[in-house]
């Protein structure tokens, strides 16, 4: 005789006609899990009490403490430099590209405060007036042709590019003790980048050597500065000369594992000198055939999606860098649905949801999800986190699917998201619905689960009795139809803990739907009280 035995549960795969899916999959799998085979419920979010403004949409934890909230779309790196003092934290996003740290952060809205990222050349060349004995010790063909240039530096030491050189100057009497330069400086036009310093410089030339060395860092607020230092005096070589600042539309601020930071505008990609963030050279620049999406770093390697092709870059410093287009057509449609799970970069396409690999672009839900199905998602809306190596997608206003990779399994739960953050250091993740920041899965209420069986398909059966196991019962609904028609509704607390029988019904389509929150582990339909008998006695 016919029977209907479930021992293990699983998620959706919409692509399949009802009568077609596998034994344990789903028509519905709605707030559940199967983490140990068993049909069980999510838990619900806890409300963590973090006053945020109803118009936040990126949050971050720094240092673990202290929540920054911004009302844009904004990506954060933390500083790559070990033990950093100054423990600074990086973002594109808002505005132009900006630096804080933690001497400034603090205030009611965090970041309280930050800089503009890169430190910007002298706009104005330093002005020079010489001043030479008029009874030289010296031979006046000892003379010696000298610019000058300086550059700015910020408080935490960080130095810009240089500024344009100098009039030529010609010293006659270089070695002698009463010869001297006055320089004089003007301040910057804009001081955005907590410029403090300058660094002075002047050329050199002999040996075959002709390069600027440093003569003296000044604060930034002296406009003269008198040089009397010989030649010997120098200090070190002016090697900035090409340490531009980042365009000020940057975004997409990512770092690699080298310690090269990355961002993109249009379908350019910028790097920066390796560790040194407010560096980033022009020549270190790369293009796309398309114009950029999101870019997800892979140790070494850059994914780059873009509105067409992907592309991977890869080097081991910002010089060697080179990238490849992957011959997929399977285009980006949301810079939040970019992420990597379980080591694959994963996102967001027209057909469905991508997983990148070295030599190729595979939609991964094209075997449970048609392209037509993944419309009502809303590709575009996506924004995903990695939940314990699943992919966490809401959409829309409030809704929400995690896909396995590994299983396949898809489901579905109820929970709005503005924004979240996933914290690496507690592991935990973070969601801001509008009104409150909740930690995911963390509460001690569960949620209430829905899931609908398959569709069995009989020669006019009459099934006569079900044996549901599983934990507090009483917690439990059941739903029974054949031909589309409900005809038993076993509300909560009205489960047996034993077999029962059935209203006797002949039927050619059977399916049944559990809900609640407590773990369902098995059921068994058939025939009669006797059959269920012989199946738990094996």
């Amino acid at each position: 005789m016919p029977i209907i035995y479930l021992e293990t549960f699983a998620g959706e795969r919409p692509k399949l006609d009802p009568r077609l899916l596998p034994n344990e999959a789903s028509q519905v799998a709605y707030n559940c899990h199967f983490d140990n085979g068993n049909l069980s419920a999510l838990y619900d979010s806890s409300v963590i009490d973090i006053a945020l403004d109803a118009k936040t949409k990126t949050i971050f934890k720094y240092l673990n403490t202290h929540w920054f909230s911004w009302e844009s779309d904004v990506d954060v790196v933390p500083s790559l430099i070990a033990n950093d003092p100054y423990q600074r934290l990086y973002f594109t996003g808002d505005s132009y590209p900006k630096v804080t740290n933690n001497e400034i952060f603090d205030g009611i809205t965090k970041p309280a405060v930050s800089y503009k990222l890169g430190v910007q050349a002298p706009e104005i060349a330093i002005i020079t007036a010489v001043t030479e004995s008029t009874d030289p010790d010296e031979d006046i063909n000892d003379n010696e042709e000298r610019y000058y240039t300086h550059t700015f530096v910020t408080g935490a030491g960080e130095e810009g590019p240089p500024g344009d050189a100098s009039e030529k100057i010609i010293i006659q009497f270089p070695n002698d003790s009463e010869t001297f330069v006055t320089l004089s400086f003007s301040p910057p036009n804009e001081n955005l980048s907590n410029i403090t310093h300058r660094r002075i410089y002047r050329s050199v030339t002999g040996g075959g050597l002709s390069d600027y060395l440093m003569v003296a860092e000044i604060p930034i607020a002296d406009v003269e500065y008198i040089d009397e230092l010989l030649g010997e005096e120098l200090g070190l070589t002016l090697d900035t000369y090409d340490y531009e600042m980042p365009p000020s539309n940057l975004e997409g601020l990512c770092s690699m594992a080298n310690g090269i930071m990355v961002g993109f505008t249009g379908n350019t990609l910028y790097f920066c000198e390796a560790y040194l963030p407010y560096a980033w050279p022009s020549k270190y620049q790369r293009t796309t055939e398309h114009n950029i999406v999101a870019v997800v770093p892979m140790g070494n390697s850059i994914a780059v999606l873009t509105e067409g092709f992907p592309w991977i870059f890869s080097g081991s410093s910002p010089d060697s860098i080179s990238g490849y287009k992957v011959e997929s057509a399977q285009a980006c449609l949301s810079r939040k649905s970019a992420l990597i799970v379980g080591g694959v970069v994963m996102y967001a396409s027209p057909d469905g949801l991508v997983a990148l690999v070295s030599d190729g672009a595979e939609n991964i839900t094209g075997s449970i999800i048609t392209r037509k199905q993944w419309q009502k998602y809303e590709p575009k809306t996506i924004k995903a986190f990695n939940q314990e190596g699943r992919y966490l997608g809401f959409y829309g206003d409030s809704e929400c699917f995690i896909f396995d990779p590994v299983s396949g399994d898809f489901r579905h739960l109820s929970q709005e998201c503005i924004c979240g953050f996933n914290s690496l250091l507690d592991d935990t993740l973070y969601l801001f619905n509008g009104t409150e920041l909740k930690e995911w899965n963390s509460s001690l209420t569960k949620l209430s689960y829905r899931w609908r069986s398959k569709e069995y398909r009989f020669n006019d059966t009459n099934f006569g009795a079900v044996l549901i196991r599983g934990e507090e019962l009483q917690k439990a609904g059941f739903k029974l139809f054949t031909d589309g028609k409900e005809i038993l509704h076993l509300k909560p607390g009205k489960i047996p803990e034993v077999a029962f029988r059935i209203p006797s019904t002949r039927g050619q389509f059977w399916e049944f739907e559990l809900y609640g929150d407590t773990d369902i582990q098995s059921i068994i339909i058939g025939s009669s009280m006797s059959e269920i008998k012989q199946v738990i006695n094996g």
